[in-house]
């Protein structure tokens, strides 16, 4: 896990620093990421979650450009009342409702200029599970896969250092790691505030 982390980030400074100054920018984000896995056993609503990290973008071109992104998520589905029926011979009867995840993400999303304010980016996103606070199965077993590949969406205001964003998420992934029979996918929508320090 360390090593899958580390070499993410060093990929991350690598491209950084190969870039040449001009259309390049870099700085810090934040979020709040209303969360949903949609799937058996899980409660379907929408809960509250938040993002930070770093980001970088480069215009290719006055209209073009690209712009990655490495976070620390942390997101807190909830356990649907009827998990134990759904996963008889797995299932925990004392869990905990309450799930906490945390994920290290990279999005990696095409931007593209409308104006000097207003731009649209989209990309893939993926996003490795590193640290699970749950007890959903007997014997200590995770019940969620590492990997969850997604696609998202969205748009920026940008005004000078400050920007502003909203993006969505959708989960490509089935993170259900308990077995085959039911399909676990997450969807989540993002308000946020950047910092550009160059």
């Amino acid at each position: 896990m360390k090593k899958r982390m580390l070499a993410a980030l060093c990929v991350f400074c690598f491209a950084v620093s190969s870039l040449s100054a001009q259309g390049f920018h870099y700085g810090l984000k934040a979020d709040l990421n209303m969360f949903k896995l949609d799937g058996e056993g899980i409660n379907p609503n929408y809960t509250l979650g938040g993002r930070i990290g770093v980001f970088a973008t480069y215009d290719v071109t006055k209209k073009w450009g690209i712009q990655p992104e490495l976070l620390f998520s942390q997101v807190g589905p909830k356990r649907a009342d009827d998990f134990s029926a759904r996963y008889i011979h797995d299932s925990n009867d004392g869990a905990n409702k309450n799930i906490k995840l945390s994920y290290i993400t990279l999005p990696v999303l095409l931007r593209y200029n409308i104006n000097k304010m207003i731009t649209v980016n989209a990309g893939p996103e993926y996003s490795y599970l590193f640290y699970e606070n749950d007890n959903l199965l007997t014997y200590n077993r995770s019940a969620f896969k590492r990997g969850n590949l997604g696609a998202a969406a969205g748009a920026t205001l940008t005004f000078d250092v400050l920007h502003v964003y909203a993006r969505y998420v959708l989960g490509l992934s089935n993170i259900n790691d308990i077995d085959d029979r039911y399909q676990w996918k997450t969807q989540q929508l993002q308000v946020g505030l950047g910092i550009n320090f160059k």
